[in-house]
């Protein structure tokens, strides 16, 4: 069936699969409903990205005394100036202690929202896989699917736009290995 839509193949859990016909207000569908989860998940991800700032902003504040204290002793400078950044570095880490408490209690707090939030994010992509590829189910993609897999599925629109426009199946697979060596750079920065 699908073949007579298209002879590009795209590879998921270790198989090749074929495109089907899938219609623009499905498409549609599936990508709002991946943007309501975004968005439910976005104060909480400007919340924790807020945290993770003043984490690091401590962090070179306490380095950066640590520094100058260090370069002042080994100069033999004013003990009086050496004691005002000691107990200047005291308060950081103390401030460092009480912001590592906040980290604690946000991640309490906020336990296994993400990991929910994820997986209803991995549904949505499964079914829209399911409704765009022949040959799979939504929960054989859950099933199976490794990270490579899920960001194939997230771009999965583009490269259906590309084959229905005419693109070689070449040009295809060249666009889906760009996308996997991006997403493993990434991955290494992490």
């Amino acid at each position: 069936m699908a073949r007579e839509f298209t002879q590009t193949t795209i590879n998921f859990c270790g198989k090749e699969y074929f495109f089907k016909r899938c219609s623009n207000e499905t498409l549609k569908g599936f990508d709002e409903e991946l943007e309501a989860k975004v968005k439910e998940i976005q104060p909480l991800t400007d919340e924790s990205d807020l945290i993770n700032k003043k984490g690091e902003r401590l962090e070179k504040q306490i380095e950066s005394t640590e520094r100058r204290i260090r370069l002042m002793e080994e100069n033999d400078d004013d003990y009086k100036a050496i004691l005002k950044l000691q107990d200047k570095l005291d308060k950081l880490l103390e401030e460092q202690d009480k912001h590592l408490e906040d980290v604690k209690e946000f991640n309490k707090e906020h336990e296994g929202l993400t990991d929910k939030l994820d997986k209803e994010m991995n549904e949505i992509l499964a079914k829209k896989v399911e409704a765009m590829v022949d040959g799979i189910t939504a929960k054989e993609f859950i099933e199976n699917a490794d990270a490579i897999d899920y960001r194939i599925a997230a771009n999965i629109s583009k490269y259906y736009e590309m084959c229905m426009v005419g693109e070689r199946e070449s040009k295809i697979q060249n666009e889906i290995r760009e996308d996997i060596s991006t997403f493993r750079e990434r991955q290494k920065q992490l």
